[in-house]
């Protein structure tokens, strides 16, 4: 039998007694993080199963036989721990503990077995780049699974910064809030034109009070959606110009003169018919 098949076989031998050496050394966690002692049975165990996999790979890799499975685990565990939001830095920390109990092991074996030097290096980088091989797929994933996070998070973000509020069945209301970047022009772009057509809206208000800063490019971008609803059938009026955007506008010599305007929201629904009941 090869050294490498020795060693392979003494890694699935100790599975358990390396998982256990490992989650000794987790029990200094704060109660706060998944790999505290104080976990519920039932994370414990997945941590269990997870590591005697790792182990696995591990091992079998030093025969090739597992070698497709090293991709299949890193990339299911990176997944796994960016869902639970397990920090990405002390996930990696663990890894380079489970790395010290590894080699512990490794010179156990090495001694054991009078493996000489050259051959009990060409073993322990084996085991190493495997490792290593594991932690970058980790990584890779638990970035692929943040970032697809981010953007569907930004994107329900994205949809709440720019709420069609309909007041009638023609007429609806869009209130702005705070500064208008590319990136939310585009949105807002997409957003105003889809929910007009889904909601049937003939006139559309927007409600810029809450607006603070409008520049060449706020107002270049609002021009533009405003073309792009009046293309598609809406009217388009601007209410909640505030003495200090007025300014900003005139200094600018930005021009919405085909534009109506209203002083504020009341007075635009107010001239669509729409009044408070008493």
């Amino acid at each position: 039998m090869t050294a490498n098949e020795k060693l392979k076989n003494y890694l699935l031998e100790n599975s358990n007694t390396i998982t256990e050496k490992w989650l000794s050394i987790r029990r200094e966690e704060d109660d706060s993080s998944i790999y505290s002692n104080y976990m519920p049975q039932k994370i414990v165990k997945e941590l269990i199963d997870s590591n005697h996999e790792l182990i696995k790979v591990i091992a079998t890799s030093l025969s090739r036989e597992y070698e497709g499975n090293l991709e299949a685990w890193s990339s299911e565990a990176g997944e796994r721990r960016a869902r639970i939001d397990i920090g990405l830095t002390r996930s990696i920390s663990h890894f380079n503990v489970f790395r010290d109990v590894l080699w512990d092991y490794l010179e156990r074996f090495f001694l054991k077995n009078n493996i000489d030097l050259s051959e009990a290096l060409k073993l322990g980088r084996k085991v190493d780049n495997a490792l290593d091989g594991l932690i970058e797929g980790f990584t890779v994933s638990y970035s692929a699974y943040t970032v697809k996070r981010m953007r569907s998070q930004q994107e329900m973000i994205d949809e709440l910064s720019t709420p069609i509020i309909t007041i009638t069945d023609a007429v609806a209301v869009l209130p702005l809030i705070g500064d208008i970047d590319t990136h939310r022009a585009k949105k807002l772009m997409e957003h105003s034109l889809r929910e007009s057509s889904e909601k049937e809206v003939n006139c559309l208000i927007v409600d810029l009070s809450g607006v603070l800063v409008v520049d060449t490019m706020v107002a270049q971008e609002l021009f533009k959606i405003i073309d792009a609803l009046e293309l598609t059938g809406v009217e388009v009026s601007l209410t909640g110009i505030r003495p200090e955007l007025a300014h900003s506008i005139i200094t600018l010599g930005i021009s919405f003169d085909q534009i109506k305007m209203y002083n504020n929201l009341m007075q635009a629904l107010k001239d669509f018919g729409i009044t408070r009941v008493e």
